[in-house]
């Protein structure tokens, strides 16, 4: 069956490339040849421990990849063969339970994420897509993406699927409406594209000093205003470029007490507040602005039904997607580049990594 390399955490912050026997494959299963993977932001968490804190695993699940074999029944049931070009989604539903039965894969009960939460001691052992090869569970949900997209915008389709998720499905933006999204990463762009793909009104971006450049790039994915998170009366200034009225919907995505205070002191009576961001500490509320102004706030945690859109906005070439992948290493270098992402984190949104 021949061999393949994937790069391995074998503990907390230690990464050795090692190499695995190809699977075979069974009626409903998958192997894809990794094209790119993109490293996550929450993939820091993965490689260093205290997040999902199984080893030895392979990491990755932001990728784009060619089938390289596939069992009949999965064949019929995608609608692809061996060569076609697919992105993966990175939960892997069982679709017995009551959360995937009803559209809420996300919460499965078994909780199955490549690249997350799956040693590779576990056969067929290429659970994530740092790696030459990643198999691909029953069950799984793959979309084929056009060969004119460049592979690091394909790397981000589930990333923009939680745009869509956040602002169209959670936030039910109407064409018009004005959206504040505060947080300029990866997930508050992919907010941005969306919301301005969904013909949002003023589309409001708000980050710290330190994210100028980010900020910048917001706007060329949409945003008509960006603001820091410090100037003095936000609300107001807010307020001025949304014809007099707060935004009736707000993203958060910055993950800090700070940030998800900012989000909540921004949506207009009546809005909603989606909170995507996540934080370890705890944040202080102050109910009383909620109860009275009957603000709606929705928690936002990954995508579910929202991927094949996203496919759809990266297809369009509406938007440069593919910088947001600020640059490529090799697989052989995928430490390296983590470390990167990790040390300095302004420098880079997403790095890809290519066998």
């Amino acid at each position: 069956m021949g061999t393949e390399t994937s790069a391995v955490v074998t503990k907390p912050g230690t990464i050795e490339l090692q190499q695995f026997a190809l699977p075979a494959i069974g009626p409903e299963e998958m192997l894809l040849r990794v094209e790119m993977v993109s490293i996550c932001g929450s993939d820091r968490k993965h490689y260093l421990g205290g997040a999902y804190d199984v080893f030895p695993k392979i990491l990755g699940h932001e990728l784009v990849g060619y089938v390289a074999n596939v069992g009949d029944t999965a064949a019929g049931k995608y609608g692809v063969s061996v060569g076609d070009r697919l992105v993966v989604e990175p939960y892997i539903p069982c679709w017995c339970c009551r959360y995937c039965a009803t559209g809420y894969y996300q919460l499965c009960p078994q909780r199955r994420i490549y690249g997350v939460n799956i040693s590779c001691d576990t056969p067929p052992h290429l659970w994530g897509a740092y790696g030459e090869y990643m198999y691909v569970a029953p069950g799984s949900r793959v979309h084929k993406i056009a060969m004119h997209v460049s592979p690091q915008a394909a790397t981000l389709s589930s990333v923009i699927g939680n745009g869509v998720r956040w602002v169209a499905t959670k936030g039910q933006l109407r064409v018009g409406e004005a959206v504040a999204i505060v947080g300029p990463g990866a997930l508050g762009l992919a907010s941005t594209i969306v919301a301005h793909h969904c013909g949002a009104g003023a589309i409001v971006v708000i980050g710290l000093r330190a994210d100028e450049e980010r900020l910048n790039f917001a706007r060329e994915c949409g945003a008509t205003h960006t603001f820091f998170a410090d100037e003095k009366d936000l609300a107001t200034r807010v307020k001025e470029v949304c014809r007099g009225e707060l935004p009736s919907l707000v993203i958060e995505v910055g993950g800090s007490p700070d940030s998800i205070c900012r989000a909540l002191s921004l949506v207009r009576p009546a809005g909603k507040c989606v909170i995507a961001g996540t934080t370890d500490q705890v944040t202080p509320i102050q109910f009383d602005a909620i109860v009275r102004n009957e603000i709606q706030i929705l928690g936002g945690l990954g995508q579910s039904w929202d991927v094949e859109a996203a496919v759809k906005i990266i297809e369009s070439g509406r938007y440069p997607i593919e910088r947001m992948v600020a640059c490529t290493r090799p697989l052989a270098e995928a430490e390296h580049a983590l470390r990167q992402f990790i040390d300095q984190p302004r420098d880079f949104i997403r790095i890809g990594l290519k066998p």
